[in-house]
């Protein structure tokens, strides 16, 4: 079975791809499958390669995917519709969309046609800071305990702006989240996509609170990340905020059913940086040694330090300086030692 009528929806999102993509190769028709020229293609061969139409849509599915791109191992160019709009669109676009999605999914027609076609309507992140998150702002009252907090591991206003750092009051709702200092992390578009809070105060059972998602779809800050220069790999936020150009693994693990994973093997270009707590060399050398092939091979480094030592004590320590001088002293291990 299929839409007897196409929805209004799915033809303002399928204008929504033309006025940027341009016309597709042939007109929409109850298949609601689409081809265009690909603009990674374009961007890379010029406007022959885009006239092909390797770009294949789907809008019941609200899919999408570049077959010369994926052959060639180009990572970006398939996934959900909302990050090609996101991508090559912008955000106006991306906004219209997301009212489309929104209407489409409430239509009688769309609840109705679906449990036949079993159409997969791509969920919309809905992620939100905690309810009383308010950002530290200079020249303003905090809290003097979150402050204290924060003074004490030497992080500094350059570090709170950079990384729209906040604070939480009393949450009446979950109790939890009250009292933290947070960390938000923003994906590639600028869109919050994860967060997390620290205790501030040093009674709550639970020093790190975390929104309840799936982490392995996460690239942490992915927006201040640059892929063309040395990248640092380490556990947590806080290490994260005091070692240039780094990423978060959010705990001491990277393999391949991380998208984090994937992203470094198809676009880091300089040397990965492995640096976790000083006693976590074992979950090194498995990273080291996951990472350590194909284009990456001979770029994978990892930081020594002492076993009591992460990053944020490094620099709670000895500031920027010491951070500095521990990347300068990065490593290769010998492969016999990897096995």
């Amino acid at each position: 079975m299929a839409f007897l009528v196409i929805p209004e929806e799915i033809k303002r999102i399928k204008s929504i791809l033309d006025s940027f993509l341009g016309e597709p190769k042939s007109e929409m028709d109850s298949s609601l499958q689409l081809e265009y020229g690909c603009p990674r293609c374009e961007e890379k061969y010029g406007s022959r390669e885009h006239d092909k139409h390797n770009l294949s849509i789907s809008l019941k599915l609200m899919k999408f995917n570049c077959w010369k791109c994926s052959s060639e191992m180009d990572d970006d160019m398939h996934g959900s519709v909302s990050k090609l709009i996101k991508m090559y669109g912008g955000n106006r676009l991306y906004e219209e969309y997301k009212q489309n999605i929104k209407s489409l999914r409430e239509s009688k027609l769309y609840n109705f046609a679906s449990n036949d076609l079993e159409i997969d309507i791509e969920k919309i992140s809905e992620i939100s800071l905690p309810k009383t998150f308010r950002p530290f702002k200079k020249d303003r009252y905090y809290p003097l305990k979150a402050m204290e907090y924060l003074n004490k591991r030497g992080i500094d206003w350059d570090i709170i702006e950079k990384y729209n750092m906040g604070f939480t009051t009393y949450e009446n709702e979950n109790h939890m989240l009250s009292n933290r200092v947070i960390i938000p992390s923003y994906n590639k578009f600028g869109e919050l996509n994860y967060w997390t809070g620290r205790d501030f105060t040093g009674k709550s059972k639970q020093k790190y609170a975390n929104p309840k998602i799936e982490r392995k779809k996460i690239i942490f800050n992915e927006e201040t990340l640059e892929y063309n220069a040395d990248i640092t790999l380490v556990e947590g936020p806080f290490d994260h905020i005091v070692v240039p150009n780094s990423v978060p693994l959010l705990g001491k693990v990277l393999n391949q059913d991380f998208d984090l994973y994937w992203k470094i093997i198809n676009s880091a270009n300089a040397n990965v940086n492995i640096w976790l707590d000083g006693d976590a060399f074992e979950s090194v050398k498995t990273i080291y040694r996951n990472l350590n092939h194909g284009r990456l091979y001979g770029k994978i480094r990892y930081v020594p330090i002492k076993a009591e030592y992460d990053p944020s004590l490094v620099f709670e320590m000895g500031g920027r300086r010491a951070i500095l001088n521990c990347l300068k002293h990065t490593k290769k291990i010998d492969e016999v030692y990897l096995y």
